[in-house]
């Protein structure tokens, strides 16, 4: 009786719990797994992949990327990038980059990677974006989008999350240039960066 009659009911409403309890747990895995978009140079949404395969396929897709420049006082602001970074480990560059999100705009890219950086920053903090570039190498591909924030007081940079930071005057960035001391996208947006800052200053003294 309680092999023809209890048991099957039994194994049917298990198995129904386990299906359940399966489910909720790859959805509750998949809400955590996040997505890069893969674009085209343009810019286009072309699909998408599992963040953690940004890094495994390097140059494979195309991935957006935000960086964010700090200047003050006419100057840089770089710091060490971290020897976990896919790219150029150690070297010196500005101090905020990250991949966007799927699904994520520019402007919300921007706030989760400023207020990542620096969660005490004042609503004057307000990055501005200045160009968008194709960079690829051996070891990744990007669309990078670059913003440069031009601040007053420099305090707000003390904290740990920089390594080796300090404000940089142009003759001494030259003066390191092609060297292998900065980091191979720093190098390319340099000459950008510098004339921005130099209308600023430029404007500010008039």
């Amino acid at each position: 009786m309680v092999l023809y009659k209890v048991f099957p009911p039994v194994v049917f409403v298990m198995a129904i719990l386990f299906n359940q309890i399966a489910i909720r747990y790859f959805n509750h895995l998949m809400s955590h797994t996040e997505y890069v978009p893969i674009v085209n140079t343009k810019g286009d949404v072309i699909g998408r992949s599992l963040a953690i395969e940004a890094l495994n396929y390097k140059n494979t897709y195309i991935n957006p990327v935000i960086r964010i420049a700090v200047s003050t006082h006419g100057m840089l602001f770089l710091c060490d990038r971290p020897m976990n970074a896919i790219l150029d480990k150690g070297k010196t560059d500005i101090p905020m980059e990250c991949y966007l999100r799927y699904g994520e705009s520019l402007t919300e890219g921007v706030n989760r990677l400023v207020n990542n950086a620096l969660p005490h920053a004042t609503e004057d903090f307000k990055p501005e974006f200045n160009i968008v570039y194709h960079f690829e190498n051996e070891t990744t591909n990007r669309l990078i989008y670059l913003f440069i924030v031009d601040i007053k007081d420099d305090s707000i940079l003390c904290t740990p999350r920089f390594k080796n930071s300090k404000l940089w005057s142009f003759k001494q960035i030259e003066e390191n240039m092609g060297k292998g001391f900065f980091s191979s996208c720093f190098e390319d947006e340099y000459e950008h960066l510098k004339d921005v800052i130099c209308i600023r200053e430029k404007y500010r003294e008039s």
